[in-house]
């Protein structure tokens, strides 16, 4: 069952919530198969999630929120580590992604699976999350900082955080970047994803960040890890 978080603000952005609620409401069907693109052209997608969901060393039983979940690609790797005794909470803004993600549970009868739609801004982490996985979704945001802040607060001491995102690398000229943007415009990257580095939020609210690149700069990975007796960097 899909649950949904009511939320009041509109943040500034390229795409505000309204243009991403109709772009992925037309993308929905077909998202899963957009992505074979980005492998068509050497952007191995599909292992860079199993590295993230590795990263986040889940043992059965442990509860996950997969941020961004979008069409739910995530949830076989993640089940297969919680197991049937963990929880995994996806999380998204697009109901109609959501739905897609449905049809996967109830195809597979994944019974301890819960989607929640909404805002990765208002979203509210239950208790007792062990780790959180981000999948080509802070960056989308450009209040990806808070959000961060707010993971690092929601775990445990010894809980994780995996990350990737795509962005753009420095030596990349202005031309191939706005070329890059033009081309994946239908997934909501915008030029003003350059500056956007959720990476650089990751390591100044977690104590210990390990951080590193993927597709010739044009990925960035990280798994970060809540030390024990650290607080919340400001």
């Amino acid at each position: 069952m899909i649950k949904c978080c009511n939320y009041d603000r509109k943040y500034p952005m390229a795409w505000d919530r309204e243009d991403f609620s109709r772009a992925y409401r037309r993308l929905a069907p077909v998202y899963d198969h957009g992505l074979l693109l980005y492998e068509l052209v050497g952007m191995r997608l599909r292992r860079y999630r199993r590295e993230a969901v590795a990263g986040l060393h889940l043992q059965p039983g442990d509860t996950v929120v997969d941020l961004g979940c979008g069409t739910g690609v995530n949830l076989p790797l993640l089940l297969g580590a919680v197991g049937p005794t963990g929880r995994i909470i996806g999380v998204d803004l697009s109901p109609e992604m959501l739905e897609q993600a449905q049809r996967k549970i109830d195809a597979e009868d994944w019974c301890n699976v819960e989607l929640v739609a909404s805002d990765m801004v208002d979203y509210v982490f239950p208790p007792h999350v062990d780790a959180v996985l981000a999948t080509l979704a802070l960056a989308t945001i450009p209040d990806y900082d808070s959000v961060i802040r707010t993971i690092a607060s929601a775990l445990p001491p010894g809980g994780r955080l995996a990350n990737f995102e795509m962005t753009w690398p420095e030596a990349w000229p202005d031309w191939l970047v706005k070329l890059g943007a033009k081309l994946q415009q239908p997934f909501g990257v915008t030029t003003d994803l350059k500056d956007r580095k959720p990476a650089r939020s990751i390591q100044r609210h977690f104590a210990r960040c390990d951080s590193s690149e993927r597709y010739f700069g044009a990925i960035s990975f990280c798994i970060a890890i809540r030390q024990a007796g650290t607080g919340v960097n400001v």
